[in-house]
């Protein structure tokens, strides 16, 4: 059963959310907010799953891009569900071809969201005990995933800080 905290913590992050789609027993809902769209999974963290902490994924576009931040969080929530395995913080998961068409993004990053305080990343229990760590999906275009692998990914979180690309656009492209 899913912590009844979790509907409240993404509402007040995310904005008010709707139910979209589902993926076995892990709801997909749609969250919006005047900067953005996200679709996050309700219900994740009550899956058994490999995980340091139970997790819920999270990913943020542009307004007018819903579906690709759908597709993103459903298949990586069908990853995480086939191979019994949750995500963690800095890891790249590459495609090795554009994930969604007519766009470069070729891969995600998992990390903390990059347009929201802190107080996302995690839902506490009242005895501090972590609820549900949120995973957000950054979807990568293809440069950004090459300069990871020749540099490494704490030199690409740099490289992201330093340039400041519009990472909620997934019709950026990168060098």
């Amino acid at each position: 059963m899913t912590d009844p905290r979790l509907e409240d913590h993404l509402t007040r992050h995310l904005g008010i959310g709707v139910l979209d789609t589902r993926v076995g027993d892990v709801e997909i809902w749609r969250h919006e907010r005047p900067e953005f769209v996200s679709f996050a999974t309700h219900g994740l963290s009550a899956v058994p799953i490999l995980a340091i902490c139970p997790q819920e994924l999270v990913a943020s576009v542009r307004h007018g891009q819903d579906g690709a931040a759908r597709y993103l969080v459903q298949l990586t929530l069908e990853l995480v569900i086939g191979n019994d395995r949750g995500v963690v913080n800095n890891e790249i998961i590459p495609n090795g071809q554009p994930l969604l068409a007519r766009t470069d993004i070729s891969g995600i990053l998992v990390g903390p969201h990059p347009y929201l305080e802190e107080s996302f990343e995690a839902i506490f229990d009242d005895n501090r005990r972590a609820v549900a760590e949120m995973m957000t999906l950054i979807p990568l275009a293809t440069p950004e995933i090459a300069h990871a692998d020749s540099r490494g990914v704490d030199a690409l979180i740099d490289l992201l800080e330093d340039t400041n690309p519009p990472l909620l656009d997934v019709t950026r492209s990168s060098n």
